[in-house]
């Protein structure tokens, strides 16, 4: 495991070394993170420590334990199929309620984190396409005044990357077909042209849940529904 440096904060720093540990699968499903020994592995006290697995809790990748190790956390099938659903039915209503309102300050931004994007498909960096895939799907609510859809599209959003990051060394050459159905989107947003946009919307999700479904069966352990 590598060690923290002082560049940035401690706590961001064992939250990404511990979160480049879980997406490679060095630590896998259901392994413990006692505070004493891995916070010393790091060559950090238990404070930042905690902060980096709170901000881990958050996005779903450990299970804070009560009076016991956190542990690295599982998911269904069943719970990343019924986010995806949600998302096809909550990301498509949110391009209505945005449509109208992207400004050219927006669209810089979403075409930055295109770039982006095929840069790290260039490089086959899959957890970091990750993350800007979900930085994506979050930057098109930040125009719509209901801060609901924010909220809960954020919410969908983690709990899908934290599915793809767990299989993130199986994802391969589909970054680069979740790429052209991301610039598909823009397209057909810049455009201004809703129908285009929400039928790409739906087009990616329904290839994310498939992709998701080839991933799955391909790691599955067949005496159990979650991830080990």
């Amino acid at each position: 495991m590598k060690t923290v440096q002082t560049k940035i904060s401690l706590a961001e720093q064992a939250f990404n070394i511990l979160k480049e540990e879980i997406a490679t699968g060095r630590l896998q499903v259901g392994d413990p993170l006692p505070e004493e020994k891995i916070s010393a592995q790091l060559g950090i006290s238990r404070t930042p420590f905690r902060d980096a697995l709170h901000k881990l809790e958050n996005e779903g990748l450990v299970i804070a334990g009560a009076g016991k190790p956190a542990t690295v956390a599982g998911f269904s099938r069943e719970d990343s199929l019924a986010h995806i659903d949600m998302r096809r039915v909550l990301e498509t209503e949110n391009l209505e309620r945005i449509i109208d309102k992207l400004d050219d300050r927006m669209m810089m931004k979403l075409k930055d984190n295109l770039k982006r994007q095929q840069e790290a498909v260039d490089q086959g960096n899959h957890q970091h396409y990750l993350e800007l895939d979900r930085a994506f799907h979050i930057l098109l609510t930040e125009v719509n005044p209901n801060h609901l859809f924010h909220q809960m599209i954020q919410k969908l959003c983690t709990g899908v990357s934290r599915a793809f990051l767990t299989l993130s060394n199986t994802i391969g050459t589909s970054l680069e077909s979740s790429f052209a159905e991301h610039q598909e989107i823009l397209d057909a947003l810049e455009a201004r042209d809703l129908n285009s946009a929400k039928e790409a919307m739906t087009r990616h999700l329904d290839n994310v849940e498939a992709r998701f479904l080839k991933f799955y069966d391909n790691r599955r352990d067949p005496d159990d529904d979650n991830f080990t």
